[in-house]
């Protein structure tokens, strides 16, 4: 299984009154890690919106949280692809600090659907093989 690797630091804005990450945030950096996977693997987001014949939508999300996270710290988001639908695919992220703590995980559920009508279809070949690449052992 291959695993992408984005690494991002926290900025100040991202923080609550009491110096951690707002809770959403966790979310925030999952997408750009996201975004850069699909960069570096040739096919920018950019190109899913309102460029290609498909988006691909959340469905759903959730993170959890394991350790607070600060201004300042340099994080490491681990991104593998869990269970791959026809229609649908998971990412799955882990997000590490410095010093190698587990400082959150998240998921999230993307539907592939057709930009013209807005219904749910079969994902890409090109983005199936991607996905393929970097998924989970059943």
């Amino acid at each position: 299984m291959a695993v992408f690797e984005h690494r991002l630091r926290v900025r100040f804005q991202h923080t609550d009154p009491a110096g951690i990450v707002f809770f959403a945030n966790i979310l925030v950096y999952c997408h750009e890690a996201y975004e850069e996977f699909l960069r570096a693997s040739g096919m920018p987001l950019e190109e899913f919106i309102g460029k290609r014949e498909h988006s691909l939508p959340l469905g759903h999300a959730e993170a959890t949280f394991k350790r607070p996270f600060r201004a300042g710290q340099l994080v490491t988001v681990r991104l593998a692809v869990g269970r791959i639908g026809d229609r649908s695919f998971r990412i799955e992220y882990d997000l590490f600090g410095q010093g190698g703590e587990h400082l959150a995980t998240a998921a999230t559920v993307h539907v592939c659907i057709e930009s013209a009508s807005g219904r749910s279809s079969e994902i890409p070949p090109q983005l199936r093989a991607l996905l393929e690449k970097y998924s989970t052992p059943a």
